[in-house]
Formats: structure tokens, C-alpha cells, sequence
């Protein structure tokens, strides 16, 4: 893909990979040797039929992440979830994923499994 200086190229993976079937989950590696940015956003259908779309956090596979990563909403039910992928670039890591309610106290989070 060739960008022109201050242009850019916004596509849905499917648009660039033909044949992709329904529900495809994968990763994308993006590399250049010049710099660039880079966004990303996730869509879906729920189960109400609402087109959603949010923004998506890139990962630098050569930098470790920052930390803490807070998300400082997430949502399960009423048609809507919350899912986190979490990816290893160099072999096994290990993870901590704390959920917190409003007032800063633990919530339990039924059906998490490591």
C-alpha cells in the first residue's frame, strides 16, 4: 500500500484480504520503513442489530506496554460486551486483569477464566 506524503488510506481489513469468512478473528502486522501513525477501529454488529464502532489501542510488538492500561468503561449486557485480547509478542507473560467498581472496590467477574 503506497501512501502519498500527508495523504491517507483508511480500508476495512476485509477490503484488503478477500475471502476473510463471517467472524474471522486474526491479527494484523503493519510495518513500514518510514514513519507513520497508525489507527485502528473495531466494529460490530450486537445483538439488537446496532452498527457499533470504537476506537482500538495499537500494540508496538517491540516495546514493552505501558502500565497500568486503564479502561475506564466496559459493559456486559443489554446487547453490549466488553472483550480484551491480550497478545505476546516474544513467548508466554503473564497478565493481571483487576475489575474495579465506581467505588474503587473489587467486582467479581463471573465466567473469567485464565
Amino acid at each position: 500500500m503506497n501512501i502519498a506524503p500527508s495523504g491517507h488510506s483508511a480500508r476495512f481489513v476485509g477490503e484488503m484480504i478477500g475471502g476473510l469468512p463471517d467472524g474471522f478473528r486474526g491479527v494484523v502486522r503493519i510495518s513500514s520503513a518510514s514513519p507513520f501513525v497508525a489507527v485502528t477501529v473495531r466494529s460490530l454488529y450486537n445483538s439488537r442489530g446496532d452498527f457499533l464502532v470504537t476506537t482500538f489501542p495499537i500494540a508496538d510488538a517491540n516495546r514493552p506496554a505501558p502500565g497500568p492500561i486503564v479502561f475506564p468503561q466496559i459493559a456486559d449486557g443489554g446487547g453490549f460486551t466488553t472483550e480484551f485480547i491480550f497478545i505476546s509478542a516474544t513467548g508466554s507473560a503473564t497478565v493481571t486483569v483487576n475489575f474495579l467498581g465506581d467505588n474503587g472496590s473489587p467486582l467479581s467477574a463471573a465466567g473469567v477464566s485464565p
